[in-house]
C-alpha cells in the first residue's frame, strides 16, 4: 500500500469506526478490523482510486459518510444494478438528443405550413422556443432534484417528452407548436443532468468514465430521430417544400421558382405532426419500460439529506439485486454522528450558493462556467456562420432544407450523427488514462476543435464541408461528455443540483443567444468574424481546461 493512501485510511479508522457508546464493543471490534485490512481499489487502467471527499464545503458529517458509501460500492462492485441503471439513463439521454433533432426534423414543414395562417417567415422561432426551454429546464430540474430527489425528477421530464410530444403534434397553430417546443425543451435539458446525476451517485467509484460513455447514447437517439423522420417527411410533406427543386439544380445556384404558401394545408402537410406522434409513443413506451426496473433514490442524496437508515436500505438492495452481500450498516452512520466534533457541523449549515462556489474556488467555478458558456454559444453560431463564410468566400452553397431535396439533406444528416456516437466512447477511455484524465483530455478535445473550426474556412466543396461537419461533430459530443462528467463528479451531492443548475443555464442561456443571432444571419454580411471568433475560443479554452483546480481521474464523486 503506498503511503498515499494511509492517511485516507486511518482517518476513516479514527472518524468512521472510533469508539461509541451507541454501539456494542463486539460489533465495533471486528467492523475496525476489516477496514485496516480493506483491499485498494483501482481504475480500469490500475490508479488507486480515492474515496474520500477532498473538497472544501463538502461538510465533515457528509464526507465521511460519502467515503464510507463509497466504500461500500467499491465492495460490491459493478453489478446488475447498475448496469440496468445505465441503461435506463442512457435511455433518457438518447430521448434528449432524440428530441432536439426532431425539431431540425420538422421545423421547415411546420413553418411552411404555418405560414398559411402567418405572414412572413417564421421558422426561426421553433428553435428559439427550443432554447427558451433548454435555458429553464436546465436551471430548474437540477435544482429541484437536490431538494425533492433524483429519482422521480429524472422520470418526470420523460413524460413530459412524450405528453409534449403528442399534444404538440396536434397544434392547429404554429405559435401553439412553439409554445409546446419550449415545453419540451424544459423536459429535455432537466432528464440529461438529472441522468448524470443518478448515475454517477449509483455507479462505483472505478466505472465512473461511463458517464462519459454514456453521450455515445446522443448520436444514437439523432441518428434515429432522423431515420425515422425522413420516412414520414419525404412521404407526407407539402410539394412546395424541399423537393420543388432538384439537388443539383440548388448546388449549382439555380434558384428556385417561388410557390405560394397557401398551397401547403393541413391535410397535404401531416408528415411532422405524424413524426411528433410517433416520437411522443416511443418515448412514453419506454417510459413504461423502466418500471421493469426497481429504480431507486440515490443513497448519497439520502445521506446528504440526513436519511441514514433509507440510504442503508439502498445500499443493502443494490448488493442483493447483484446477488451479493455488503457490509454496510445503519450503525456504521451512527458511529460517525457520534465522533465528529460537533463544531464541523457549522459547515453544513452553509448557503447552497457559497457550498457551490467553495466546491472548486471562486476561479475553478469561474473557470468551469466559461467553459459550458463557450460550449453552448459557439457550437450554434459556427454552423450558421461557417456556411454563409463558405457560400460568399468559396461559392460553396449552404445546405439548407428548403435548398436541396429531402434524401440529399436527411442522408447529410445521417453522416454527421453516426460521426457523434463514437466520441463520447473514445474520450470515455481518455479520461482515465494516467497521464490524460479529465482535464487534459478536454483540453486535447478544445484544441482540435478549434483548429477545425478554424480550417473549415478552407473548404471548397460541399463533400469537403460534410467532411468537417462529421469531425465536428464527432469533437461536439465529445467534449460535451467529458464536460458533462467532469461537472457531475466535482460537486458534492448535497449540492450537486444547484452546480449543475447555474453551469446548465450558463449553457442554455448561451445557446439561446447564439440561436437569436442566427436569426439575423440572413440580414448580415457573411464575414468570417463569428467563426474566427468560435475557433479562438476553443483554442483559449485549453488554457481553461488546464488551470482547473481538481483533476476528478481515480476520484469516488462524492
Amino acid at each position: 500500500m503506498d503511503n498515499e493512501t494511509l492517511p485516507e485510511i486511518n482517518v476513516e479508522a479514527q472518524s468512521t469506526f472510533a469508539t461509541s457508546t451507541l454501539v456494542a464493543d463486539v460489533e465495533k471490534a471486528p467492523r475496525s478490523k476489516s477496514v485496516l485490512t480493506e483491499k485498494e481499489h483501482k481504475t480500469i487502467y490500475g490508479s488507486i482510486i480515492q474515496t474520500s471527499c477532498s473538497r472544501t464545503g463538502c461538510g465533515a458529517v457528509f464526507e465521511a459518510k460519502a467515503k464510507l458509501v463509497n466504500r461500500a460500492l467499491l465492495d460490491i462492485g459493478m453489478g446488475r444494478y447498475q448496469w440496468f441503471l445505465f441503461t435506463i439513463t442512457s435511455v433518457g439521454w438518447f430521448l434528449d438528443s432524440f428530441w432536439i433533432a426532431s425539431f431540425a426534423v420538422i421545423n421547415p414543414a411546420s413553418a411552411n405550413e404555418a405560414m398559411f395562417f402567418l405572414t412572413g417567415d417564421k421558422a426561426t422561432y421553433l428553435p428559439v422556443g427550443l432554447f427558451i426551454g433548454l435555458a429553464v429546464g436546465a436551471a430548474a430540474w437540477p435544482w429541484m432534484a437536490d431538494l425533492l430527489g433524483r429519482k422521480w425528477i429524472f422520470t418526470s421530464t420523460i413524460v413530459l417528452m412524450g405528453m409534449g410530444g403528442l399534444v404538440g403534434a396536434g397544434m392547429p397553430t404554429f405559435t401553439g407548436l412553439c409554445v409546446v417546443g419550449c415545453v419540451v425543451g424544459i423536459a429535455i435539458a432537466g432528464n440529461q443532468f438529472v441522468g448524470g446525476m443518478i448515475l454517477v451517485e449509483m455507479l462505483p467509484a472505478s466505472h465512473q468514465f461511463l458517464v462519459c460513455m454514456q453521450g455515445a447514447f446522443w448520436g444514437l437517439g439523432q441518428l434515429v430521430a432522423y431515420a425515422v423522420g425522413w420516412a414520414f417527411i419525404a412521404g407526407y410533406t407539402c410539394g412546395t417544400g424541399p423537393d420543388a427543386v432538384s439537388t443539383t439544380e440548388a448546388l449549382g445556384k439555380t434558384k428556385r421558382a417561388s410557390s405560394g404558401s397557401d398551397l401547403c394545408h393541413y391535410v397535404a402537410n401531416k408528415g411532422w405532426r405524424y413524426v411528433w406522434w410517433t416520437f411522443g409513443c416511443i418515448t412514453l413506451f419506454l417510459y413504461l419500460c423502466r418500471f421493469c426496473f426497481p429504480l431507486r433514490e440515490t443513497p448519497k442524496h439520502l445521506v446528504a439529506r440526513r436519511r441514514d437508515a433509507e440510504a442503508t436500505q439502498i445500499v443493502k438492495d443494490i448488493a442483493a439485486y447483484n446477488k451479493r452481500q455488503t457490509w454496510l450498516t445503519e450503525a456504521s452512520f451512527a458511529r460517525i454522528d457520534s465522533t465528529i466534533d460537533a463544531d464541523a457541523v457549522e459547515t453544513r449549515r452553509q448557503s447552497p450558493t457559497r457550498a457551490v462556489a467553495l466546491s472548486l474556488g471562486m476561479i475553478g467555478f469561474s473557470v468551469l462556467l466559461l467553459l459550458w458558456i463557450v460550449t453552448g454559444l459557439t457550437f450554434v453560431l459556427h454552423k450558421t456562420y461557417v456556411a454563409n463564410y463558405l457560400s460568399a468566400k468559396h461559392g460553396v452553397t449552404a445546405v439548407t432544407p428548403t435548398g436541396v431535396s429531402t434524401d440529399y439533406l436527411f442522408s447529410r444528416y445521417l453522416y454527421t450523427t453516426i460521426s457523434a456516437i463514437p466520441g463520447p466512447i473514445i474520450a470515455g477511455l481518455l479520461i482515465e488514462a494516467q497521464f490524460l484524465g479529465r482535464k487534459r483530455t478536454g483540453a486535447i478535445i478544445a484544441l482540435l476543435t478549434g483548429l477545425f473550426m478554424l480550417l473549415e474556412t478552407l473548404v471548397q466543396s460541399p463533400n469537403a464541408a460534410l467532411g468537417f461537419n462529421c469531425i465536428l461533430s464527432f469533437l461536439e459530443y465529445s467534449a460535451l461528455a467529458v464536460l458533462t462528467t467532469y461537472t457531475v463528479e466535482v460537486f458534492p451531492s448535497p449540492v450537486r443540483g444547484s452546480g449543475l443548475a447555474v453551469m446548465g443555464f450558463s449553457w442554455g442561456l448561451f445557446g439561446l443567444i447564439a440561436q437569436i443571432i442566427n436569426v439575423y444571419a440572413d440580414t448580415t454580411v457573411a464575414g468570417g468574424g463569428p467563426v474566427w471568433f468560435c475557433g479562438a475560443m476553443w483554442i483559449v479554452m485549453v488554457g481553461a481546461w488546464l488551470v482547473l483546480p481538481i483533476e476528478t481521474r481515480g476520484r469516488a464523486a462524492a
